[in-house]
């Protein structure tokens, strides 16, 4: 580390390694987007000296090599040693390290084990937090599937995360992730700077749909493939190089930041001995070029370019109205946009400020003026002004992103798609108040049927056909605020059209700067819905809100709850691509929130009712509480600003629903009590509590499983007349027995591998029981016990045995299982092994 520290201390001299940021989708060098260019390194038997690497001389050369070939980054799974920062450093490559720990074993088990995590975590960044060479850390790689669901994937989740903490206290300078893979896709830190994916697909069609996927599980976060690449011993050469062509091509059209290559060597050292049989490196174990045009593919060709099309023109409007605090900003943006052919039309609706002397100051923007006539009015005016064959829509507060243009252009490669659009992603905020604003709810966000095809993209990233637009008549002047967006979409979709929402389109949208302001949206934002509630009355359910078949994103969308029956694990946790589901509201409070039931709390107290109206606000806070505990806080909040953070979570819902309450009272709007969506999938719910019983395990030295222990177990149950239920793939559990719906024994086991066959494996008996009956149970107890002390009756003998008698039923059943899985794991050659 002294050395690397010692390269930087000339201050005259610039530094090779300007630092990383992540901004919105892109990684950024200073001012400049920076694309990550990587490939693995290792891990390789131990050299003379004991470290997981080649020897010096060795290492040297395959840096250079590695240089030579175009990458700019090198992953490495073990920790740097002094020679390696050395020659990374020399020859300007990047170091993605990776933080080994025991992640094959249970490691929340006891707080020791994850203790040592911690203080190695620390320990590594502590060290390496001076070596500009050093771009980030992975605090983790591919923890197992089911031992994920072992240990429950949100207790990992929230280790994950305090890893993440605890690294960046130290080097807060440097980016942390964790490499996640397709069978725990929904494992992914809230606090990751970015995401990060080990990936292996053989088809073009396949990765791009998997990383649209990914890229909506990143949200406003840069995705990273940190692993990809292709096994020449079973493909051949050729193969593996038109693999890497396609790859780095869907990697560029779906705006991925960075991507590692698996890996440079065909030499590979894991668990104690060498890997043979996979050839995955670029270079073969000696070092020997094998695919001579391999490093021809690191470079895409261009979006347009690659599409073998020529850029459609476009056409960029923007649509002001006393504007000017931002507009300047929003311009110079555009100026910086990289596209072959577009124009900026500048359209003023009436302003009372100086925007001509802003356009004045920007001569390659047309501007025109109009009298004050709303929002719609001047997108429709821009339209007929237009002379691109693709129309797209920004607001005066919103910064384009440089390459905005190429990606909405990519993603009208088919006639089915008639608008296109991307995230909109609030920038830095420009003061406290701003930042709090946009951690409230009710920004500006897109709804996806699925994760490509949108079903409303907002309107401050909005892409049309020019002659799509105009066969359903532009948008409808009545929309003078807001409400454009979505009456626009839901026409378009029902005209037969098709909308997509492509990742690397990106804006950065400013969020209201003060709070009159936020409040002020969010009232136009309720009339708006009144408005689209009196001309799509389908759309709207019987409570007034509107109704979407799809799932809604953006920048404030709580992460999906990792609990049981959110996420498909597949029979016995094995599925390939594990993934996660919303189930509906992410707060059952939501139902509890709003004017009408404010109304009915104000009703309860003219009906003389205090303890009903205190109830309804109670839960009506409970809901804002709720709520503001699922936002991404900007930074650490005194109590001011979360008491008024909290205030503005209970207050928005209020005011856009009293305002659309007004507009429907004035327009005669009112919803339909059968809004005309389709089926979506809703993942199916516990109905079940699981209670915890005894815990076991065993060790194997022949390799024998969880499998082989389950197998036992099914047989011996059937033998005993009773019928094992296998887990649906939405549990967390294998197997259970007993009265299927209404009370079980279950058991979930994992295994855990230690190397050259040796396997301990665990196992837990569950008791499940149908809520309901608890329900009843201690509803039941509670009236027992109560009467006696309100009639002054003796209690009966009964109220006590009663809950002796289940919790000795519960007993009973727990022990009868932990007999039979010993006795199964005898019958399957495992060993009772004792753990701490």
């Amino acid at each position: 580390m002294l050395e690397c520290m010692e390269m930087t201390d000339d201050a005259a001299a610039p530094s090779p390694f300007p630092r990383l940021v992540t901004s919105g989708k892109w990684l950024r060098a200073g001012e400049a987007k920076w694309q990550l260019r990587g490939v693995s390194y290792g891990p390789f038997r131990p050299n003379s000296l004991g470290e997981p690497f080649p020897e010096e001389a060795a290492m040297r050369a395959d840096l250079v090599d590695i240089q030579r070939l175009g990458f700019n980054t090198v992953r490495l799974y073990e920790l740097p040693t002094e020679a390696v920062l050395r020659v990374a450093t020399e020859l300007g490559l990047r170091l993605l390290c990776g933080i080994p720990w025991t992640e094959h074993v249970d490691f929340l088990r006891d707080r020791a084990s994850s203790v040592a995590i911690e203080d190695r975590v620390r320990e590594a960044v502590q060290r390496l937090q001076g070596c500009p060479c050093v771009v980030g850390f992975l605090v983790g790689n591919e923890i197992e599937k089911t031992l994920v669901r072992w240990m429950r994937p949100a207790r990992v989740q929230a280790f994950l995360e305090r890893l993440i903490e605890l690294g960046r206290e130290i080097a807060p300078e440097k980016l942390f992730s964790y490499a996640t893979y397709p069978s725990t896709e929904y494992l992914i830190p809230r606090n990751a700077d970015f995401l990060a994916v080990n990936v292996y697909l053989e088809q073009p069609e396949a990765l791009a749909a998997y990383l649209q996927r990914l890229q909506n599980l990143a949200g406003n976060k840069p995705l990273l493939i940190t692993e990809f690449g292709l096994d020449r011993a079973a493909h051949g050469a050729a193969k593996q190089v038109e693999t890497a062509r396609w790859f780095y091509q869907e990697c560029s059209r779906a705006a991925v930041a960075g991507t590692v290559w698996f890996s440079y060597t065909d030499e590979w050292y894991r668990g104690g001995e060498a890997v043979v049989g996979w050839q995955f490196g670029w270079v073969d174990a000696q070092r020997r070029q094998v695919c001579h045009d391999l490093a021809s593919q690191i470079h895409p060709p261009s979006l347009d370019s690659a599409a073998g099309k020529a850029a459609p023109r476009i056409s960029v409007i923007v649509c002001t109205y006393n504007g000017t605090a931002t507009l300047r900003s929003c311009l110079e943006s555009l100026q910086r946009l990289r596209y072959p052919d577009f124009e900026v039309l500048l359209v003023d609706d009436g302003s009372t400020q100086d925007i001509a002397g802003i356009a004045a100051a920007f001569p390659e923007v047309r501007y025109v003026r109009q009298d004050h006539a709303g929002l719609s009015v001047a997108r429709n005016l821009g339209a007929s002004l237009a002379t691109g064959e693709i129309l797209a829509y920004t607001d005066d507060d919103c910064l384009v992103d440089e390459d905005w243009l190429q990606h909405l252009a990519a993603g009208f490669d088919e006639a089915s798609w008639v608008a296109v659009g991307g995230p909109n992603i609030p920038p830095t905020p420009r003061n406290r108040t701003e930042a709090i604003v946009s951690a409230a709810p009710g920004a500006p966000a897109h709804v996806l049927l699925s994760d490509a095809e949108a079903e409303h993209l907002p309107g401050c990233n909005l892409a049309i056909r020019k002659t799509a637009l105009a066969a359903i008549g532009g948008f409808r002047p009545v929309y003078e605020v807001a409400g454009d967006d979505v009456d626009i979409c839901w026409r378009l979709r029902q005209a037969g059209g098709k909308l997509r929402f492509m990742p690397g389109a990106m804006v950065w949208h400013h969020r209201r700067y003060t709070v009159e302001a936020y409040l002020r949206q969010q009232r136009g934002y309720g009339h708006a819905e009144a408005l689209l509630m009196r001309d799509h009355p389908e759309r709207f359910g019987p409570m007034g809100g509107a109704r979407w078949s799809g799932g809604i994103y953006g920048d404030l969308a709580a992460n999906p709850a990792l609990s049981e029956g959110s996420i498909y694990h597949g029979p016995l946790g094995q599925g390939l691509f594990q993934g996660i589901y919303q189930a509906g509201a992410r707060c059952w409070l939501d139902w509890l929130g709003g004017v009408l039931w404010v109304g009915l709390a104000l009703l309860s107290l003219v009906l003389g009712l205090p303890g009903v109206a205190l109830g309804i606000v109670a839960l009506s806070g409970a809901l804002a509480l709720c709520r503001f505990q699922h936002l991404p806080l900007p930074f650490a909040l005194n109590w001011r600003e979360k008491a008024l953070l909290l205030g503005l979570c209970w207050l928005q819902p209020m005011l856009r629903e009293w305002a659309r309450l007004r507009g429907m009272i004035r327009l005669g709007a009112r919803p339909t009590f059968q809004p005309a969506l389709r089926e979506v999938f809703v993942p199916p719910r516990p109905r079940k509590l699981t209670l915890v019983g005894a815990e076991l395990a065993f060790w194997s030295e022949a390799g024998v499983d969880r499998e082989a222990l389950l197998r036992e177990w099914q047989g011996l149950m059937e033998a005993k007349g009773q019928v094992v239920y296998p887990d649906d793939g939405w549990r967390w559990f294998d197997a259970e027995t007993g009265i299927k719906h209404w009370f079980t024994c279950a058991l979930v086991t994992v295994t855990e591998h230690h190397g050259q066959g040796r396997c301990l494996t665990r196992v837990r008996s569950l008791v499940r029981v149908h809520s309901l009956l608890l329900w009843l149970f201690l509803g039941c107890t509670l009236v027992s016990g109560l009467r006696p002390l309100l009639s002054g009756e003796s209690q009966d003998a009964w109220t006590y045995l009663l809950p002796l008698a289940i919790l000795g039923l519960l007993k009973l059943s727990a022990h009868g299982m932990k007999t039979h899985v010993l006795i199964a794991a005898e019958r399957a050659g495992l060993k009772r092994h004792e753990t701490a």
